[in-house]
């Protein structure tokens, strides 16, 4: 049987390094894409590193592209520079991959796209499928974009499937790292009203999502990637602290977050969206952890999530 070939865009990232991991684990071929070669070649030993597409014969075959790059949305202080990068790595990054594999000689069967729940944008109670309206905002223009650019891999054959994804939880990396310093010290508490939805997803999930779009030929177009059981901001903080054996009694009003987030605030923090993942479970889909107490368990449950 013909080894599968997996090129991963976003490779060093917290989605893209656990996704290689499993995926060599499949015994996959991985050809992870970073602009730090050597970053990746540290933290991903076994996968074959590029820096750049030209780095790939046009005869070589790529049976899935899964396409994860993006600079982190909350790792500062929105503004206009930095809100164009967001586009450039997103969508740049996927009409670079367009380019490339219109020249190849056989496109990928298949390609995950990165998106997130942000596609949306704020919404109160109301459940949301595949299928829900968006209201206006940046977080929606970015996704939708970036989706745009990904669609046009249909044209080549391709079947595509945007991950509409949620808060991504797990240990050492991603949003939960974050909170975890000031939730340890007693100063965790909830933002805003605290009613707005966070919807969420444990790692191990998010990349069992991502093989399950690559296998599953009746997907395509997008997909929620979430748990299906949203919480609300009040919700997650109070789990947080349970599992941590720690007070939440610290909250930051909305007007502090503008403050200190800006834009951001807006955007990801005081609103929210409750988000259901219809696509996967109609497809089979089967959630390892579909309950937040049992995913912070997990995660928490040796050392802290530190490891």
């Amino acid at each position: 049987m013909q080894e599968k070939t997996v090129l991963v865009s976003g490779a060093t990232g917290f989605i893209g390094s656990h996704f290689c991991r499993a995926a060599l684990a499949r015994g996959m071929r991985v050809i992870a894409l970073s602009r730090d070669k050597t970053k990746a070649q540290a933290l991903l030993p076994d996968t074959h590193v590029i820096s750049r597409l030209d780095e790939l014969g046009p005869d070589e075959p790529v049976h899935y592209l899964v396409n994860l790059a993006g600079e982190p949305l909350v790792a500062g202080r929105w503004n206009e520079k930095r809100k164009q990068a967001f586009f450039d790595s997103r969508v740049g990054m996927t009409n670079r991959l367009l380019a490339h594999f219109q020249q190849a000689a056989v496109p990928p069967k298949v390609m995950v796209s990165g998106s997130a729940v942000g596609y949306y944008g704020p919404h109160q109670d109301r459940l949301l499928d595949e299928a829900a309206k968006y209201h206006d905002g940046f977080s929606h223009r970015l996704c939708a974009a970036w989706e745009q650019s990904a669609r046009q891999f249909e044209q080549l054959g391709t079947r595509v499937c945007c991950v509409r994804t949620g808060i991504v939880l797990g240990r050492g990396q991603g949003a939960l790292a974050r909170m975890l310093t000031p939730f340890k010290l007693g100063l965790g508490g909830q933002l805003g009203s605290g009613k707005q939805w966070m919807p969420w997803i444990h790692i191990d999930d998010e990349v069992a999502v991502i093989f399950h779009c690559l296998k599953r030929s009746d997907l395509h177009g997008s997909v929620n990637s979430v748990a299906p059981n949203p919480v609300t901001n009040r919700q997650f903080t109070r789990a947080l602290g349970q599992a941590l054996h720690r007070p939440t009694i610290v909250p930051m009003p909305a007007p502090v977050a503008r403050l200190l987030f800006g834009e951001m605030a807006d955007e990801l923090l005081l609103t929210g969206q409750r988000v259901y993942p219809r696509k996967l479970l109609e497809s089979g889909y089967h959630f390892r952890f579909p309950e937040l107490g049992l995913a912070l368990s997990e995660i928490l449950g040796n050392g802290e999530g530190e490891s």
